[in-house]
Parts: structure tokens; C-alpha cells; sequence
């Protein structure tokens, strides 16, 4: 093994890869397994409850279970997130985490590919087998009365409805942009609870949240007196709707979600470089 480059070696890095697999495979397995079990649930009452002939005449009614699945990821994805460093929660986690023979890049690059990159993949792999087996479940039953929809693809049909929803409430194509800004917002999201789980190992989700939230209604509490003395409301709604409706929204949403996921995951680098052993204060 190459113990000559200190921050990144491939043997090194494939060594720790297979470490934190192989003692928390119980835990991912399981993990899986309950993602796997919910969303088949879901589908299936979602089948059930929407089964008439009629409800799927309307075309918005095509798109619920995309909808569902892609809201449904970003919860699992920040949650995975949050769970990335829970070693550092005690000083014998600390121990065995900081002290691993391999290079904190190395280290840090681990999680990110098991707890953000693993789970979207998994995610998307349960989705489509829950769908599967909601099909072979409810396919015995199908009639003129009950409609059992086919197989969806969903990691290609997510992004296409937000781009058919678009054109079905008349938005210029341009903000078919907003499928690419929904995708890298989800990293950038994941890399927010990345970062919290750095800062706060402890309820790192509770924490994330809480502060995000509060970040939130501070801004909002800056920025509502400022919208508020422009004065003539009229002039900024119709900017507003002009810059939606022009793509410039989009674009921009596309420019801030990859700055938010490059601040974040780089936050979350550099935080992690400075714990060691002894204190969990994040500025040590």
C-alpha cells in the first residue's frame, strides 16, 4: 500500500470503501430494505385510492407518482446525509474514525459516496422495483374498472414532468431548466446535511433543520421590509413574472444550486480537516 500520497491513494480509498460497507452493511441493508418496503406501500394504496378509469383523464394525474417519488427523495437523501459522520459523536467513534490508516480526503470521500451518492442510487433502484412489484401485485385484479398503470421509469420521468407540467400551465420551455436546477438542488441539499452532520454529529437532522429554518425566516424578516419599500408592488410582480417567464429564473436557480452545493460540500471538507480526538467544537 502506498503510504507516500497522504491525501488521496486508491488502494487506500477502496480499502476504506469496503471498511465502512462491510461494518455497517446490517444497517444499510436494513435501510434498503424499509426504503424498499415503504415506497411498495405507498404505491400500492396510491393504486388503489386512484384506480378509476377517470382519474387518469386528467394529465396533471399522470405525474403523481413521479411527483411523489421526487419529493419523497430528498427527505431519505438529507436524512442519509445527516448520518455520514454519526462517528463523531463520541471520542471512541472519533477514535476509530480520525485514526483510520487512511487519509482524511479518503475518509471524507467514503461518505460522501455511501451516504449521498450510494442512497441516491439506491433510492432510485427501490422506486423502480416498489413499481414493479406493485404491477405484479395489483395485475390480477386489473379490469375495465380498475386501472393498474405500467412500469415507470423514474429516474428519466421525474425531470420529463416537471418539463410536461411546465407546458400544461403554459411556462415558456426555457424553464425546462428547472428539471437540471431540481437535480444539482437535490446534491446541494445533500450537501447542506453533509455539513450539519460535520457540525453537529449529535441530531445532526434536527439541528440541520432547525437551522436551516431559522436562516430562513431571518432573511425573510430582512428582506420583506426591503420589498416593502420599493413601493409600487404592481412594477416588481410584473418584473417578477417577466423574469420567470423569460428563463432568467431558471438559469439563475441552475448558477445558485451549484454554488450552494460547491459551499457546501467544500464547508463540509474543510470542517471536517479540522476535528480531532478530543474536542467536537467544529472552529478547533
Amino acid at each position: 500500500m502506498n503510504t507516500v500520497n497522504q491525501t488521496f491513494d486508491w488502494s487506500r480509498f477502496t480499502a476504506a470503501l469496503r471498511k465502512e460497507l462491510v461494518e455497517n452493511k446490517r444497517g444499510i441493508l436494513f435501510t434498503i430494505i424499509g426504503i424498499y418496503g415503504l415506497l411498495t406501500m405507498i404505491m400500492i394504496i396510491g393504486n388503489l385510492i386512484t384506480h378509476q378509469p377517470d382519474f387518469y383523464t386528467e394529465p396533471e394525474s399522470n405525474y403523481l407518482p413521479q411527483i411523489m417519488v421526487g419529493t419523497m427523495v430528498s427527505l431519505v437523501i438529507c436524512i442519509s446525509a445527516s448520518l455520514a459522520f454519526k462517528n463523531l459523536k463520541s471520542k471512541t467513534g472519533r477514535t476509530y474514525l480520525l485514526t483510520s490508516p487512511s487519509s482524511t480526503f479518503e475518509k471524507f470521500l467514503v461518505n460522501v459516496l455511501v451516504y449521498v451518492v450510494g442512497t441516491i442510487v439506491a433510492y432510485f433502484a427501490c422506486a423502480q422495483l416498489a413499481d414493479l412489484t406493485r404491477i405484479a401485485a395489483l395485475w390480477w385484479f386489473k379490469s375495465d374498472s380498475f386501472i393498474v398503470p405500467g412500469p415507470i421509469n423514474f429516474l428519466n420521468s421525474i425531470s420529463e414532468t416537471v418539463r410536461n407540467i411546465d407546458e400544461l400551465e403554459n411556462v415558456d420551455h426555457i424553464t425546462s431548466f428547472m428539471s437540471i436546477a431540481m437535480w444539482i438542488g437535490l446534491i446541494a441539499n445533500a450537501g447542506l446535511f453533509l455539513l450539519g452532520s460535520v457540525i453537529w454529529p449529535r441530531l445532526s437532522a434536527l439541528k440541520t433543520f432547525a437551522a436551516l429554518y431559522t436562516f430562513e425566516f431571518v432573511v425573510f424578516l430582512i428582506a420583506l421590509p426591503i420589498v416593502l419599500a420599493i413601493g409600487d408592488m404592481k412594477a416588481f410582480a410584473l418584473w417578477f413574472l417577466d423574469f420567470v417567464s423569460g428563463g432568467r429564473f431558471s438559469i439563475s436557480m441552475i448558477i445558485w444550486t451549484c454554488t450552494q452545493a460547491i459551499i457546501f460540500f467544500g464547508l463540509a471538507w474543510y470542517i471536517f480537516k479540522q476535528k480531532d480526538v478530543v474536542s467536537l467544537k467544529w472552529w478547533k
